[in-house]
């Protein structure tokens, strides 16, 4: 914020594009002007031409001073006239302060958490899910159209290894009573059974085929697989808050894999190898398209689903948060987009692995899968238990606990960097203390409580010029930087950028809080003021979680 009006100065003094940057340190300022492009056009050093702009750029009113610090020049913003503009533009937008029109006009789709049909949502599912939905919201906030798609694992082999276990070993009565884990216990006893006798693999196989070739009782109890597992998927997306455009899994796009083909061919693009049509990309891995058995593969499939979607949803963007696994795919997916004629911005928005405190990867004692609703479940229970000890006469203690349990994993994945691996442990996340969910969560609660027991009310006319403590100037500055900090976690696609940026405001706030009295205090004027630093920062916070996919409780 602010930017405007000091590039607005150096616009009268200066050519060219100008940029800003913060100072690494207080003490120079809030915003610097390098000089160092500068110095070739007009034939002086950078440090001259700081001093020299420094004394001759018209003073923007929301500034206090203008300084030459080597080859920069430094500027100070006024923080009475800041917080003047900062606490009108907040109590005025509210819910809407820090969002943008950066994204007016255009549109951009997403695909993440994409599990697998037949089978618990996976707890590696998770990462995608968490930071897909914070994209969105992201992107939302700032104005673009979001398509939210879920890329559904509904087709391949493993589909008829569940039909052939279901018709041979399968009860009507417990698919219908628990439908997931009949189907899950039928696929772990089809595996045992393949790593005794060889033979199952080719029943799968079978099976399979009579799918693709839409045999009535194959693609019946497909559907009726996709159907009970997609009902329980919601449950848990419902939970989180999370919402979708679009299920479309790989079995809806696989009739179009041969169109997708003839397209390339077209294009003179292809070629045969040993039997098998491949695309050659520039690297030493080809990619394939059809296999020699003229069976389509899981890369024409997906640019069938590709193309596809730009028909019918006309983005600028495509967003794939899928694990960094899958980069050669989509590097080599997206070039050969490029080579068909298309335009549009294809990113591949990759992820790491979640990781036990131990350092491998997460799985239960006996080494099996990790299951979302498992965790949640845990999770929820903890918190509950931790908010029986600290609160127990808190009001709506089950919907707390589920409130601070989603937004304790949420904020434990967000708050890293998504290309990192993430150690995924539950006492951590969930404790009060230290850079999680639940310590922001309570810093709104306790603002909520302050703002909902005094006896006035936060404004805009208030006199900014009494926060005159270093730590309201801290509050004050730091608010400044939010709808940078968004912007910023958009460029990049990570949304980090704007937790590890909360946690900083968090501090920030608690610092003021224990230092700067509001209610006791006894002049009404500097009351008011901190009031309505309290409100904004409150408000700050509300926005800044909701964009994580975390609801802000006023109470915990």
């Amino acid at each position: 914020m602010f930017e405007k009006e000091i590039v607005d100065a150096l616009k009268k003094k200066v050519k060219g594009d100008i940029s800003l940057s913060v100072p690494p340190d207080d003490s120079m300022g809030d915003f610097a002007f390098p000089c160092f492009t500068l110095a070739k056009e007009m034939k002086k050093s950078p440090v001259q031409i700081a001093e020299e702009l420094a004394k001759t750029i018209p003073m923007p009113e929301i500034v206090s001073k203008i300084t030459a610090t080597g080859p920069y020049v430094n500027f100070f913003l006024d923080p009475a006239k800041v917080a003047e503009s900062l606490f009108a533009e907040i109590l005025s937008k509210k819910d809407k302060f820090g969002s943008s029109n950066v994204g007016k006009d255009k549109t951009i789709a997403i695909e993440f958490s994409s599990p697998n049909i037949g089978k618990p949502m996976h707890f590696g599912h998770l990462r995608s899910t968490v930071i897909g939905h914070s994209l969105s919201l992201m992107h939302e906030f700032s104005n673009f159209r979001v398509i939210r798609l879920n890329y559904l694992g509904d087709w391949g082999t493993q589909f008829g290894k569940l039909i052939y276990a279901y018709l041979n070993w399968g009860s009507a009565e417990k698919l219908h009573a628990c439908p997931i884990k009949h189907l899950y216990d039928l696929y772990v006893k089809f595996n045992e059974h393949v790593e005794k006798d060889e033979k199952f693999q080719g029943f799968a196989r079978e099976w399979f085929s009579k799918l693709e070739k839409g045999d009535q009782e194959a693609v019946s109890l497909w559907s009726k697989f996709k159907h009970y597992s997609v009902d329980e998927f919601r449950k848990i997306y419902d939970l989180l808050g999370v919402t979708f455009d679009c299920y479309n899994g790989e079995a809806y796009y696989a009739k179009k894999a041969d169109s997708a083909i003839a397209l390339v061919e077209k294009k003179k693009l292809a070629e045969i190898d040993e039997g098998a049509l491949i695309v050659r990309l520039g690297n030493d891995m080809p990619m394939m398209l059809r296999k020699s058995d003229e069976s389509t593969t899981y890369a024409s499939r997906d640019l069938a689903t590709l193309l596809d979607r730009i028909d019918e949803f006309h983005f600028d963007t495509i967003l794939y948060v899928v694990g960094h696994e899958q980069s050669l795919h989509f590097e080599q997916l997206f070039k050969l987009a490029s080579l068909l004629g298309f335009k549009q911005k294809f990113v591949h928005v990759a992820h790491g692995l979640y990781l036990s405190p131990e350092g491998g990867k997460m799985a239960t004692r006996k080494g099996k899968a990790v299951f979302m609703e498992d965790v949640l479940d845990e999770t929820i229970a903890l918190a509950k238990k931790t908010i029986e000890e600290k609160n127990p006469d808190l009001k709506n203690k089950d919907e707390v606990a589920r409130t601070v349990a989603v937004g304790a994993i949420f904020f434990g994945d967000l708050f890293n960097d998504r290309v990192k691996d993430v150690v995924f442990d539950l006492q951590r996340i969930l404790s009060f203390e230290g850079d999680t969910g639940p310590y922001l969560m309570y810093t709104h609660a306790r603002a909520a409580s302050i703002i909902k027991k005094a006896k006035i009310r936060a404004s805009k006319d208030c006199d900014a010029s009494l926060l005159s403590d270093p730590s309201e100037q801290r509050v004050i500055k730091l608010m400044t930087r939010f709808p940078d900090k968004i912007l910023d976690a958009l460029a990049q696609y990570k949304p980090h950028i704007l937790a590890q940026y909360l946690i900083e405001f968090g501090r920030a706030f608690n610092e003021f809080y224990h230092k700067c009295p509001c209610t006791q205090e006894k002049d009404k004027n500097v009351q008011l003021a901190r009031l309505s630093l309290i409100e904004c920062s409150r408000q700050l916070l509300e926005n800044g979680l909701r964009l994580l996919g975390i609801t802000a409780p006023s109470e915990m």
